[in-house]
């Protein structure tokens, strides 16, 4: 368990990212596909019973001592919230609407039931995740040098998924640092003025329940596992997988990554078609 692993570089390939090509060549034999592009409406009546869900325990929580608290905040807390994050990872892409800012204020509504503003920088990073996947610098999906060299063994790679909020929050600013955009400003005002709100009303328990459902939701949680199985190498040449199991039905499908990266124009309800 404490040796250390057997791969200790990156995988470097002299070619472009593979979905462009692989999107060309499947439209060319099957161009029906190009009829599950657009939005689909679904997504908003799925974010706002998350929200009313994740709001409704965070205020039931306040009564609990702190042992059920944390358990409730991991299952059913971590759950949603990561749903949330994976709804988020939809409105990205603009796939509930046609309208891109009317995308985006949904994706803020659902950052309150998360406590952390983060849905307009998560869509500025990750946009460029698709068009220049595993660039260095470019791709800040990728681990850096350093955290291959300092978490090189079993027990230090737990240490790092737990800690796969504070990487995946912090990695961005010091890999490929932007200025602040309007837009994640106002992200950051309304996300922070509604906790305000929400700790006056109901108490500070039921904003760190929130807070704490998304941390422990991106750490070491089922849910959280798409991380690891998207694009680490799991077979020379391959460098995204695909996931077909229960977990999809809580995460809008984000399993179908290989689709995904193939037509990011189809919303997650509709790439098992």
């Amino acid at each position: 368990m404490g040796t250390k692993v057997s791969t200790t570089s990156f995988t470097r390939v002299g070619t472009d990212e593979p979905h462009r090509s692989r999107r060309k060549a499947i439209l060319a034999k099957y161009p029906q596909i190009r009829s599950l592009y657009g939005p689909d409406i679904r997504l908003l009546p799925s974010i706002l019973a998350l929200i009313t869900i994740q709001l409704s325990l965070a205020v039931c929580a306040t009564s609990l001592s702190w042992f059920p608290f944390v358990v409730l905040a991991y299952t059913l807390g971590g759950t949603i919230t990561h749903w949330l994050s994976l709804g988020n990872h939809e409105l990205s892409h603009n796939l509930c609407f046609y309208s891109t800012f009317a995308n985006e204020m949904l994706a803020m509504t659902a950052n309150f039931a998360q406590g952390i503003p983060s849905c307009i920088t998560f869509k500025k990073y990750h946009l460029e995740h698709h068009y220049h996947q595993g660039s260095d610098v470019i791709d800040v999906d990728v681990p850096t040098e350093w955290e291959g060299r300092v978490f090189n063994n079993t027990w230090k790679k737990v240490i790092w998924v737990l800690l796969q909020p504070f990487f995946y929050a912090f990695r961005p600013m010091v890999v490929n640092p932007k200025p602040m955009s309007p837009k994640e400003a106002l992200n950051n005002v309304v996300t922070i003025a509604f906790d305000i709100g929400f700790a006056y009303y109901f108490g500070y328990k039921a904003v760190l329940f929130n807070l704490l459902s998304t941390l422990l939701g991106m750490g070491l949680h089922p849910v959280a596992g798409h991380f690891i199985s998207e694009h680490y190498t799991f077979a020379l040449g391959q460098e995204t997988y695909s996931y077909y199991g229960p977990l999809n039905y809580v995460t809008f499908n984000v399993g179908y990554h290989n689709e995904h990266h193939d037509f990011p124009k189809i919303s997650g309800f509709r790439l098992p078609e």
